[in-house]
């Protein structure tokens, strides 16, 4: 219904009302000018005229209550299209749903995770998972809790052991190992998914990694230094025994298990006194400088008595042979040797740390 319409029924209801409050014999007076000087006579009169006026204008204030209603109210389409939402033509203004501040995000410096070896690798059975660090950390318990590894295709348990680093830029490392040495002839995968895990207060990793590597033969050999021979197994079998010479009464060789960290065809030696390139079939066990080599020049020695400076002589036949067979990650065990027991840090020394401690997580806590 339009405005002009709602008008005319008002002023058409009114007029009905003033004529029923008077009677219908009698005209509704006009309320013009010239009322005012018509000769009104008799106070009946006046009293029977102001009665329906005055409901006339009653009518009059709640007619015009209810067009001014009218007006203000909104239209069907106006109300469909608000309960509807903005168009698709219109822009949508957001309310704010709270005027107070939001908490701001608490900054986080990020730490950065690599690995030693890559994706693909054959390894020997003693080698541990190496990753770098590159702050030092103040709670690892999430980086070992996502840490999962296989090994064949089925879970494997094993942990974290944190320690200082040499590494430039990364001031700790963390090894990986199983409770014993890995299964030989074996895939193994690692899966580190810490990306965005807290570190500490303040410290979040900012990478996540895997590493899939395989294990050869499981070779083993045992020093002794009592007989100054050197017996290597291979899977459980006998591949040979070797004359050796470790290190004299002031450079002794270092007791317990060490792994073969890295091989050398040829290189320079040094030491206290000494200078000596062209060392052959070189194979290292610690960072201070032990290896299995070919030393010619103590032939004599070599199954009989320890003249060296601290390193596992050999004849260069056998050297020869050993470098052939062995792997970067192959043990060496030296259980009677006369000097102090090999340190973790000292080289791959992962196997002379008891596994009670080693899940004790070292530098860092993981647990």
């Amino acid at each position: 219904m339009n405005d002009d319409r709602l008008e005319r029924l008002v002023a058409g209801a009114l007029e009905e009302k003033a004529r029923a409050a008077v009677g219908d014999d009698r005209a509704v007076p006009q309320l013009d000018a010239h009322t005012s000087h018509r000769a009104v006579t008799g106070r009946r009169r006046r009293t029977a005229w102001l009665a329906p006026l005055a409901a006339a204008a009653a009518v009059v204030v709640v007619a015009l209550g209810l067009v001014f209603a009218f007006r203000s109210a909104p239209s069907k389409d106006h109300q469909q299209r608000v309960a509807a939402g903005p168009s698709a033509g219109a822009p949508a203004t957001a309310t704010p749903l709270s005027t107070a501040p939001s908490t701001p995000a608490v900054a986080t410096t990020p730490v950065h995770v690599k690995l030693k070896f890559s994706d693909g690798s054959t390894f020997g059975v003693g080698i541990p998972v190496i990753a770098y660090v590159s702050r030092r950390i103040t709670d690892a318990s999430g980086f070992a809790r996502a840490t999962t590894v296989t090994v064949n295709g089925q879970p494997a348990q094993g942990a974290w052991y944190f320690e200082n680093s040499a590494e430039p830029g990364y001031p700790l490392e963390a090894h990986f190992r199983m409770p014993d040495y890995w299964p030989a002839h074996s895939k193994i995968h690692l899966d580190l998914p810490v990306r965005g895990m807290a570190a500490g207060r303040g410290l979040a990793f900012d990478d996540s990694l895997t590493l899939d590597f395989s294990t050869g033969a499981a070779n083993v050999a045992t020093v002794d230094d009592l007989t100054h021979k050197m017996t290597l197994l291979s899977d459980g079998r006998l591949v040979g025994t070797y004359p050796v010479s470790l290190g004299g009464t002031s450079t002794p060789t270092s007791r317990g298990t060490k792994v073969i960290m890295e091989k050398g065809a040829s290189i320079c030696m040094r030491g206290p006194g000494y200078y000596e390139c062209g060392v052959k079939y070189t194979q290292r066990l610690t960072y201070g400088g032990e290896y299995l080599h070919a030393a010619p020049w103590n032939t004599s020695n070599l199954g009989r008595l320890d003249s060296s400076n601290g390193c596992t002589n050999l004849s260069i036949t056998d050297a020869a042979m050993l470098y052939k067979t062995l792997q970067i990650g192959d043990v060496v065990t030296y259980p009677n040797a006369r000097g102090p027991m090999m340190q973790l840090a000292q080289g791959y020394g992962d196997w002379n740390v008891a596994w009670s401690q080693w899940l004790s997580g070292g530098a860092v806590r993981t647990s």
